[in-house]
């Protein structure tokens, strides 16, 4: 088994990718939409020489790839934030998916303990992370373009203050899960201040 794999979020690190991606083995989880991103080549050459993951929110429209995109790069992996259990909460990104021809999947239950209090997860990246290492099982994570929304998103768009608080969250979300997997290493390309100071994680900044 490939014990390696990359997720691709949308901050600005995600340049970060381009550079050290394509000496990843293994899949590429995307998180949301790229329908932008995909206009720059390294996006592109990244979409083409990796099996794609599309892992998408519940905002249908907001959150896809458009329908040319997955035929494009053979991305037929489509993985649902949502547990089957929440199927009313996503049921409009399902239908759309469905009328591209595509079969989208729900989380496993076995995710269901390690949501925050309250239910759910602070983001699609965050339950990227989590499906790497606990449905994927892989032990060679590497994240590029998640930036805790210190800084914009990669293609200009301005981070809002109720995002900057969310990623204050999901920064502690984040290390809480990862202390818990000491034999899982992660790779994290970021332009935020994110350093935990744990063994098992690297953190590689802006250059």
């Amino acid at each position: 088994m490939v014990e390696q794999i990359s997720i691709l979020c949308r901050g600005s690190s995600m340049i970060q990718a381009g550079k050290y991606f394509h000496d990843v083995e293994g899949d590429m989880i995307a998180v949301n939409e790229f329908n932008e991103e995909l206009k720059n080549d390294f996006v592109h050459h990244l979409f083409e020489n990796k099996n794609v993951i599309h892992m998408v929110s519940k905002d249908a429209g907001l959150s896809n790839l458009r329908p040319e995109y997955y035929k494009k790069y053979n991305i037929d992996n489509i993985i649902l934030n949502r547990f089957q259990d929440e199927f009313n909460e996503c049921a409009h990104m399902r239908g759309l998916l469905e009328s591209f021809g595509l079969s989208p999947s729900y989380l496993p239950d076995t995710m269901k303990p390690f949501q925050k209090d309250g239910g759910g997860f602070p983001t699609t990246g965050s339950i990227a992370i989590l499906y790497a290492t606990l449905v994927l099982n892989k032990k060679d994570i590497h994240i590029a373009g998640m930036d805790f929304y210190e800084k914009d998103y990669f293609n200009k768009i301005p981070v809002k203050d109720y995002q900057k608080e969310k990623g204050k969250f999901l920064k502690q979300f984040i290390i809480e899960f990862i202390k818990k997997y000491k034999d899982v290493n992660y790779t994290f390309y970021t332009d935020s201040d994110f350093n935990p100071n744990l063994k098992n994680v690297k953190v590689i900044g802006e250059k």
